[in-house]
């Protein structure tokens, strides 16, 4: 939990790898206009964003006075200035509720929010600020369909929180083929989904072929969501490939514990494609196993 001028805001500690206080910041020619510029840390040259200037907030410090929180995401470290750093508090993602509707289609960048000891915090989205100031870089042209499968007509359901990874997934899958897509905004909007359309059809095969979702998310994670699915004895039949900023070692094995069929690193779009084909492929021939796929990262430089 930190601040920003008038706010009171959180991120995933999972997200963060270290605090630390002012550096002497490089500054960089026609950068955004939230970038402040750049500092070394052992060996590495770390962006700097400050969130009072992305937030449009005074700060209450002077420069040499204000704390950076580095964090690392999507394979990539960059350095946010913020005001202070309060403490680490463990919550529930039962706890943690997603932003209203109004804001979570906005460009404000809110992807969840929590109460901590009767105080609202707004839940920071990351990767929302970051694709601002790269100022969309990272999107995926549409991904090639050599094995000719009828994506079109595949159920797709994707879950995830950012507006913005949601619709960077969206436009990747949309713009290669895969147009039958279903999108929630967080694990128990799915769950709650699922749930009715069994209920209504008898059969899962007629709603959802493939649920992709990130394992980040509020009121129901998607590790516990993919529990549930696989515990489930007719909507385990879904396959289910998981994507998160945050893959770890830990969150793999947390993956493959869950019986997630496959698990992929947020940058990495073509490859949510490529992971589509290969598990719907094996839905297509009649195969009753699953891929459990498990994708490493690959190395940073």
């Amino acid at each position: 939990m930190f601040h920003v001028g008038g706010y009171a805001l959180g991120v995933n500690v999972a997200k963060v790898r270290e605090v630390l206080p002012a550096q002497k910041i490089t500054h960089l020619p026609k950068a955004h206009e939230s970038v402040v510029g750049c500092f070394t840390l052992r060996d590495h040259v770390v962006p700097c964003v400050s969130l009072h200037q992305h937030l449009g907030e005074a700060t209450t410090n002077n420069a040499d006075e204000v704390t950076i929180i580095l964090t690392e995401f999507n394979q990539y470290q960059t350095a946010f200035v913020v005001d202070s750093v309060e403490r680490i508090h463990r919550v529930n993602w039962g706890q943690v509720l997603a932003a209203p509707s109004t804001i979570n289609t906005s460009e404000t960048p809110v992807t969840a929010v929590t109460t901590i000891e009767n105080r609202l915090i707004l839940m920071l989205d990351f990767e929302m600020i970051a694709d601002q100031v790269c100022e969309q870089a990272n999107r995926t042209p549409a991904i090639a369909n050599p094995q000719g499968l009828p994506r079109e007509e595949l159920r797709i359901l994707l879950a995830e929180d950012s507006a913005t990874v949601r619709q960077a997934v969206a436009e990747t899958l949309n713009g290669s083929g895969y147009t039958n897509l279903k999108i929630f905004e967080n694990g128990e909007e799915t769950w709650n989904w699922l749930q009715g359309r069994l209920d209504e059809t008898g059969d899962v095969r007629q709603f959802a072929d493939l649920l992709i979702s990130d394992v980040e998310m509020p009121r129901i994670d998607g590790l516990h969501l993919t529990k549930n699915i696989k515990d489930h004895p007719e909507l385990k039949k879904i396959y289910v490939l998981l994507y998160s900023s945050i893959v770890t070692v830990d969150n793999r094995k947390k993956g493959a514990a869950v019986n997630a069929d496959g698990m992929i690193t947020k940058p990495e779009l073509s490859k949510v494609v490529d992971l589509a084909d290969e598990l719907l492929t094996n839905r297509l021939e009649g195969h009753e196993g699953f891929a459990s796929t498990i994708v490493e990262p690959p190395t940073s430089p």
